[in-house]
């Protein structure tokens, strides 16, 4: 099968690492999606162990579709019995951009109908009542090509499962997760983020460091397509728990002087299972000792929603700078939408990437310190 899968702009790099990582035959990337072929069993990788996908597609077809008369021919002529039931409930989603074909709603009715009529000819069917397993699909034009896909992931990829609780502005499992896969951190390094908030940073690099697929603790929709193979991705799931590494090296750290955020993030880390490696300190960033050489530091501090002013963030920012000036040994990362960080710190980062938390835009710089002698 063909495939797609979605992710937050800025990341793609980093999900064609894990793609390939994990042996999937990539065969081309554009913004926000990276396309694979394979069996099954990819598509019960690609869901089960991908830690930046957004969602997991298969893709149906694609065409030049100019007019709803092509639209709904393009759609009524597909192989549409070789993934979807006679039976199921279908929901479309629609959108346009750029296209001759420019309204969601009437896109989603055309290809509705030729959907219906499709299946009716396919199943030799006069009615067709939708009854059983739900499919969900996306009608995707750009530049007037057509994209029907498949969604076999049900909710987005990020909702792990472990995130009980959350504070203002959360930083997604997927965003947090591409922020330590773009850092110099590996299980032997210690990771400290200062403003810890409900726990997020930490917990993704505590599943990295004992390799705990992101996927183990939720459902897909994949599961109630009746030609899956559940044996074959049960199988699949006993080899990623029999894969965790339970007593990984370096130190995980977490503070934060909010005592309500420091509970939620404690919880988190529980449903995770990831406590056992994982400090948690009420605390000031700026009381916190560093005594730890060749640290790394992943943060997104509190901006926006979680301060009530500029002049705050502004005050935050400048205590920030002061204490990471005199971390030499340290790699630095920070994360937020404040646009003039580097002069508050008084120092250009190394590397500057721009990242969307959601529809938020974000820019993450990245300070690097010396290696470990």
């Amino acid at each position: 099968m063909d495939y797609v899968v979605t992710c937050a702009f800025g990341i793609e790099a980093v999900l064609k690492r894990e793609m390939q990582a994990l042996g999937l035959n990539i065969t081309r990337s554009t913004n926000g999606r990276i396309y694979f072929q394979g069996d099954q069993k990819a598509l019960f990788k690609a869901n089960l162990h991908l830690r930046t996908a957004d969602r997991v597609f298969i893709l149906l077809g694609q065409s030049k579709v100019m007019s709803y008369d092509a639209l709904f021919d393009f759609i009524k002529g597909l192989p549409l019995s070789e993934t979807l039931s006679s039976k199921g409930k279908y929901h479309i989603n629609a959108k346009a951009v750029k296209s001759t074909l420019y309204s969601p709603r009437d896109i989603q009715s055309i290809t509705k109908k030729a959907l219906i009529e499709n299946l009716k000819v396919a199943y030799k069917k006069t009615e067709f009542k939708e009854e059983g397993e739900y499919y969900r699909l996306s009608i995707e034009l750009l530049n007037d090509t057509v994209e029907v896909l498949l969604d076999t992931s049900g909710e987005s990829l990020h909702k792990r499962g472990y995130r009980l609780k959350q504070g203002i502005a959360p930083l997604k499992e997927t965003l947090a997760s591409a922020l330590v896969q773009l850092s110099f951190y590996n299980e032997g390094r210690v990771l400290y983020d200062p403003f810890c908030g409900s726990g997020t940073i930490l917990i993704e690099a505590a599943m990295i460091a004992k390799n705990i697929a992101p996927g183990l603790s939720r459902d897909f929709a994949f599961l109630a397509f009746p030609w899956v193979d559940k044996q074959a991705f049960q199988t699949l799931k006993k080899e990623a728990y029999k894969a965790i590494n339970h007593s990984p090296k370096g130190r995980i750290l977490g503070s934060d002087n909010d005592m309500m955020a420091l509970e939620m993030a404690k919880t988190n880390a529980i449903e995770a299972g990831v406590e056992d490696i994982i400090d948690f300190e009420f605390i000031d960033f700026e009381d916190h000792p560093f005594t730890e050489e060749y640290g790394i530091i992943i943060t997104n501090p509190p901006y926006g929603e979680r301060l009530e002013t500029i002049e705050d963030a502004e005050i935050l920012y400048r205590k920030m700078g002061a204490q990471f000036k005199r971390l030499k040994t340290y790699s630095i990362y920070l994360i937020t939408s404040y646009p003039g960080v580097e002069g508050l710190l008084h120092k250009k980062a190394d590397r500057t990437r721009v990242l969307f938390n959601g529809n938020i835009k974000t820019r993450y710089y990245q300070y690097y310190g010396p290696k470990p002698l």
